[in-house]
């Protein structure tokens, strides 16, 4: 069974706070609908917000594949089924 990622502090700090802009950029999002903002602006909104999901995403495959590392280097033998699972993750990501 592949082990559970654990993050280091300080990355782990990041994300959530990466997380918490793009909370306040999806609310954004949605005044400005309310509002009848101009589509470009939404859609210009729209991209950095995704744009910063996938950033998230990249720092979590990229913390996954660290640690993968590190348990290939330990010899622990869960590596290779942990690894296989950032693959998929990875690919997920197109």
């Amino acid at each position: 069974m592949p082990a559970t990622l654990r993050l280091d502090k300080d990355v782990e700090t990041a994300i959530q706070t990466r997380l918490r802009r793009i909370e306040g950029q999806v609310a954004g999002l949605q005044r400005m609908l309310e509002t009848g903002r101009d589509c470009a602006e939404i859609a210009q909104q729209v991209a950095a917000a995704r744009a910063a999901l996938d950033r998230v995403a990249i720092d979590l495959v990229a913390a996954g594949l660290e640690r993968c590392l590190r348990m290939e280097l330990n010899g622990q033998p869960q590596a290779a089924a942990t690894l296989n699972k950032l693959k998929k993750t990875f690919l997920m990501l197109k």
